[in-house]
């Protein structure tokens, strides 16, 4: 997984990330998120932090809490939307121990 951090920050070294307010709301909204699971997450990556510092990667549930930290913290930053893989419960057995 580092190694495709690595190679992801490599090919966008010289891209320019420019928040777009006006781009389409993906996200489910409050009342969906909560009947379901969840679709995507926004993540940032703070390329001035090293790969595996607490501050490097920043992970929101949505757009709301996204924009929040980032007037906060960092007003030109952004973040972008992924998919996310898998449920609960390929994940509690993805991590359940080979002998039990």
């Amino acid at each position: 997984m580092f190694a495709r951090i690595g190679v992801m920050r490599a090919l966008n070294r010289h891209v320019t990330r420019v928040f777009n307010p006006d781009r389409k709301d993906h996200h489910l909204g409050q009342a969906k998120i909560e009947e379901g699971p969840m679709k995507t997450v926004l993540i940032y990556v703070n390329t001035t932090k090293q790969v595996g510092d607490v501050d490097h990667l920043k992970v929101f549930a949505n757009e709301e809490a996204a924009d929040r930290w980032f007037k906060a913290n960092d007003p030109e930053g952004v973040a972008l939307e992924y998919e996310v893989l898998g449920t609960a419960e390929q994940a509690d057995e993805f991590f359940e121990s080979p002998g039990g």
